[in-house]
């Protein structure tokens, strides 16, 4: 994929992150990369999300940061079956089955994965559940 080609497809799916909705791209070839990064905020019960798109089979950190004044719940089905490594409160925790991570108020935590299969998969708070959003792996063919 020409590098015109992939910067435009960037910048479409830039635009498709909206409110709580996360769209993450998966490109069919993998350009030289070491580690992909998500950025979630929690402000005022609100997801707020930002990323570049991601590849499959490519180490992905999300980085959650709760600037709220009460502890959230970031889980999502996506993590289930997969090696996930989760860093919150001076714990780290590493193995599957890890659903998601409590974030106390103005902390930090980090979930590590590597993605291994696009599909549509939510993303919540468990304690608050007005508080969700979507996370949307699109599996991009080559144009």
């Amino acid at each position: 994929m020409s590098s015109q080609k992939r910067a435009d497809m960037r910048s479409w799916i830039r635009e498709l992150v909206l409110g709580g909705c996360l769209v993450i791209g998966l490109a069919a070839q993998t350009d030289a990369q070491t580690e992909q990064r998500i950025d979630v905020r929690i402000h005022d019960f609100t997801f707020i999300a930002t990323q570049t798109p991601l590849v499959l089979n490519v180490p992905a950190v999300i980085t959650i940061r709760n600037e709220d004044r009460e502890r959230h719940n970031f889980e999502s089905p996506l993590f289930e079956g997969i090696l996930t490594e989760v860093k919150a409160g001076g714990v780290m925790t590493y193995g599957r089955g890890i659903g998601g991570v409590f974030v106390e108020p103005n902390a930090n935590a980090v979930i590590r994965f590597t993605v291994k299969r696009p599909g549509r998969y939510e993303f919540k708070c468990s304690i608050h559940p007005n508080m969700k959003g979507e996370l949307l792996l699109l599996n991009i063919q080559g144009v």
